[in-house]
């Protein structure tokens, strides 16, 4: 259990992102534009972090709400996910001189849209039928713990960062030193979730740590590029696949030639992630964020 002065800062925490989210769910016809439901997504990822953080015993609807954030995000992803592709494609359509390559990006461009007008109308009815429960009920007042603890807001706040930091920064240097999509993407999620956590603690800390969240935010960022690469790398094998299949050489030539293109930038994009994650580690992050919090030097031992 969380002493109480850290418990009624994370229902703050709670009580803002709620307020964010049910604004954005407001807004008529977010589900039908790329940006308002990113950004629904996200909202829901912010709310689902916070109730990470707060003792789940202390909240009797914690459960039922906590799956069915979840079960938003999920709905949502593969929309989201074919917009990326979308305005990948496009992007490169725009910037492509060669007309055999605009007529391939183009080709590819119809069948995301179609993918998109699909999995629209399959997150519509998942929607639909997901009754997200009474979010309001997350306002109720908690029954919380006993104010008479012995340990202050500071040391309250790394211990619920401490693990988190552990699982998101602890394996960077094995994850630098072979490439693998879905352990980096799981990373990302990971490193996401202890962003959300050190900006929902925001109270607590002395000076928020603005070079931490940055470092956060730029491996975020790196990741996230590499995943939309590495999931474009799939949906073009699966093409140039498909067209030499149907004997339709020239534009499965057009396919691989772009799939060239796009495993040249995420091999980059891993390469900046490796840069970056060179300086990044659990004892980095103990050693910048306990004096934040006011809290003396821990020591790390090394990994």
């Amino acid at each position: 259990m969380h002493p109480a002065e850290l418990a009624i800062l994370l229902h703050h925490a709670l009580e803002v992102r709620l307020a964010g989210l049910q604004s954005l769910l407001a807004t008529e016809g977010w589900a039908e534009e790329d940006e308002p439901l990113h950004q629904v997504r996200v909202s829901a990822r912010r709310l689902g972090a916070v109730l990470d953080l707060v003792d789940s015993e202390a909240y009797p609807s914690h459960k039922a709400q906590r799956r069915a954030l979840k079960r938003l995000v999920d709905i949502l992803g593969l929309p989201r996910e074919l917009d990326v592709h979308a305005a990948q494609l496009e992007q490169r359509r725009q910037s492509q001189a060669n007309p055999v390559q605009v007529a391939v990006l183009e080709h590819l461009l119809e069948g995301v849209d179609r993918a998109r007008a699909k999995a629209r109308r399959a997150m519509r009815k998942e929607l639909d039928d997901l009754r997200l429960p009474d979010l309001d009920r997350l306002l109720e007042v908690p029954s919380l713990p006993s104010p008479f603890q012995h340990t202050s807001l500071q040391e309250a706040a790394w211990a619920c960062l401490e693990p988190r930091a552990e699982g998101a920064l602890g394996d960077l240097a094995s994850l630098a030193a072979q490439e693998g999509a879905a352990a980096l993407h799981k990373a990302r999620v990971r490193i996401k979730k202890l962003r959300y956590a050190v900006e929902a603690l925001e109270g607590t800390f002395v000076a928020l740590p603005e070079g931490v969240l940055k470092d956060l935010r730029a491996l975020q960022t790196i990741l996230g590029e590499h995943h939309d690469l590495a999931a474009l790398e799939t949906l073009l094998l699966e093409e140039e696949g498909q067209l030499r299949g149907r004997e339709r050489n020239l534009l499965a030539d057009g396919v691989l030639e772009l799939l060239g293109h796009i495993t040249e930038a995420r091999r980059a994009t891993f390469d900046r992630f490796r840069a970056s994650a060179a300086n990044q580690d659990f004892a980095a992050f103990a050693r910048l964020i306990r004096p934040s919090l006011g809290l003396p030097p821990a020591e790390v031992p090394p990994r």
